[in-house]
């Protein structure tokens, strides 16, 4: 299950030139809001350009030019909005003939609405491809409206654009892998079950639909819907793979890919947004899932493979010498400035670490993080302590104070971990920072996901050690022997394993102790002793780039088993953070 395949494929269908056809005249491509995110995690400008399209303009553009001896393909949401303006537009045609593709399921009143206003008979084809999500990675999908689905009127109580949005994806997702699944949610989740029974009834309501493209399976697929509050620990702890880092440093965007670095100093043009895409960049498709230490060995390896290759070009003698150049400089190019990508990334990212004390704190952290045992609260509340109130080292100088950011992030482990030990320090810890910002999220963040809001039992565990459900620890955990500040610390930053690895090694292994934890909708012949193969994971509350690795993993350890991860968002300590608490203050 490629997501970007299935992507490409219906890119592939749409843009299909007929090779009959004498008439190779170059097209415009039409899009929204919506789709136009959509086709640029998914296709280059090149590729469109292979693709005879000159020209890629937006629905929503009312000064576009007429260009009335070009074809048009439009590839829009069937929204009503949209609906409403492509209507709009054929009543009045910009150019010679339509094309239309539908990004999802439309409305048969929609399209008689659309059929109507097509007076001119300009409207060639039209067709629903299934491709109403995000792919930011072969394995990872989100919603097109990643805004944050909790509403200020209640804890459990959806944000209706976020629960239509997120029913949408599911649907459009599940039809282009031509799957009819079957479907489960976290029993103790109302928002799980409002989405569970509202992508049922869109299942239901288009069942001929569904079976028309599903064909016959040994076992069912299964959509695994999850909320984020039953592992609130992932998304607050400091990740150490290539990827999340950049995502938890510098911020990946959700709808297009690109990591912003204009705010850095003296960094060129073309290095000012960089896009993180592993279908059209080999290193980062080598290095996303690889821990820091790693990552430095493999880009030493790129500078010296640079070195080589231009070292080789330098030595032009002949024409022969020249014309071979020139006939790769375009290649030569590319890798450079790829090259500069990623030393600049590895450098911020390294710097930052160093001003954050993140060898410090994250240390903490997966020490505190990865077993539920409490007998360590003292060690622990004294280090808290430590970096709470900006303690002195051991050789006298005072360290560093911790941003606020980090202080809040370590004091919601904390509290999470130790909630209901009857002798945690919380709020005197609370009553000695005197911080308003920090008190109210604690507040907020156990209101949403304290230990009596999440599952129970071996199910709901989130202070779990690495171990060997996705693989033997040393597997995915190694020395930082190769990055300042990270000499002899054998597996210490990787050792917390979420959540989600849990569950998911339990569907594969058709392990029955998770049927009070996950509650079925709709029809489920299926028997709780069958391992699934196929399985579609959804976060409504976001997803985290450790939780994409984990995937990865399983995938690649577990012959046949195929498994894609998606939620409401992609999220980064911040944006988990920040949904809280813009949600949060009044519940």
């Amino acid at each position: 299950m490629d997501l970007y395949k299935v992507a490409q494929n219906y890119i592939e269908k749409m843009l299909a030139v007929d090779a009959d056809s004498d008439n190779k005249n170059i097209r415009v491509l039409l899009l929204d809001e919506s789709t136009a995110s959509i086709i640029s995690l998914i296709s280059t400008q090149s590729d469109l350009l292979k693709k005879e399209i000159y020209l890629v303009d937006r629905l929503e553009n009312e000064n576009r030019d007429k260009l009335r001896n070009l074809k048009c393909i439009c590839f829009v949401k069937p929204s009503d909005l949209t609906v409403t303006k492509l209507s709009q537009e054929i009543n009045n045609p910009k150019y010679s003939s339509y094309e239309i593709y539908f990004n999802n399921i439309i409305f048969k009143s929609r399209l008689e609405r659309l059929a109507e206003s097509d007076d001119l008979e300009i409207v060639n084809k039209v067709v629903e491809v299934f491709q109403d999500y995000y792919v930011l990675n072969k394995s990872l999908f989100t919603t097109t409206n990643i805004m944050s689905p909790f509403t200020a009127s209640g804890i459990q109580t959806w944000d209706p654009l976020s629960l239509e949005s997120s029913t949408e994806c599911l649907t459009s997702l599940i039809l282009s892998l031509n799957m009819k699944p079957v479907i489960k949610y976290e029993s103790n989740s109302k928002m799980a079950s409002k989405l569970a029974n509202a992508f049922n009834y869109e299942m239901t309501s288009n069942s001929q639909l569904f079976e028309q493209l599903t064909p016959k399976r040994d076992t069912a697929p299964l959509v695994l819907i999850m909320d984020r509050k039953n592992d609130p620990v992932t998304p607050l702890l400091f990740p150490w793979t290539y990827q999340s880092m950049i995502n938890e440093l510098l911020g990946i965007n959700n709808s297009n890919n690109s990591v912003n670095l204009s705010y850095l100093p003296n960094v060129g043009e073309e290095l000012r947004t960089v896009i993180m895409n592993e279908t059209q960049d080999p290193f980062y498709a080598r290095s996303m899932y690889m821990n820091f230490g790693d990552l430095s060995t493999l880009l030493k390896q790129y500078v010296d493979d640079y070195k080589i290759k231009t070292k080789t070009n330098s030595n032009i003698s002949s024409i022969k010498d020249m014309k071979f150049f020139l006939e790769n400089y375009p290649e030569f190019k590319k890798m450079s400035l790829n090259l500069s990508k990623h030393m600049l990334l590895t450098s911020e990212i390294d710097k930052q670490i160093n001003t954050q004390r993140v060898w410090e704190t994250s240390e903490f952290e997966q020490s505190m993080c990865c077993n539920a045992d409490t007998s360590h609260h003292e060690n622990d509340v004294s280090e808290l302590e430590s970096f709470l109130f900006d303690s002195t080292r051991s050789d006298g100088t005072l360290a560093n104070p911790l941003s606020e950011e980090i202080k809040l992030k370590l004091l919601s482990l904390y509290a999470l971990k130790y909630e209901t030990y009857p002798s945690n320090h919380l709020n005197s810890l609370l009553k000695r920072l005197n911080n308003p910002n920090i008190s109210n999220f604690i507040n907020i963040l156990l209101k949403y996901a304290g230990q009596k809001c999440r599952i129970t039992g071996e199910d709901g565990a989130v202070f779990n050690k690495l171990g060997g459900t996705v693989g033997a620890a040393n597997q995915v955990a190694a020395l930082f022997s190769n990055i300042s500040g990270g000499n002899n610390t054998e597996n210490a930053f990787m050792q917390h394993q979420p959540r989600i690895a849990n569950v998911l090694d339990k569907f594969i292994k058709g392990k029955q102790s998770l049927s009070n934890t996950f509650v079925s909708v709709g029809k489920d012949n299926t028997d709780s002793k069958i391992p699934f193969r196929e399985i579609v994971v959804f976060v409504i509350g976001g997803v985290c780039y450790e939780e994409v690795r984990i995937i990865e993993e399983l995938n690649k350890n577990h012959d046949g088993v195929r498994i894609v991860l998606g939620g409401t968002q992609t999220l980064n300590s911040k944006i988990f953070i920040d949904n809280l608490r813009e949600a949060g203050s009044t519940w």
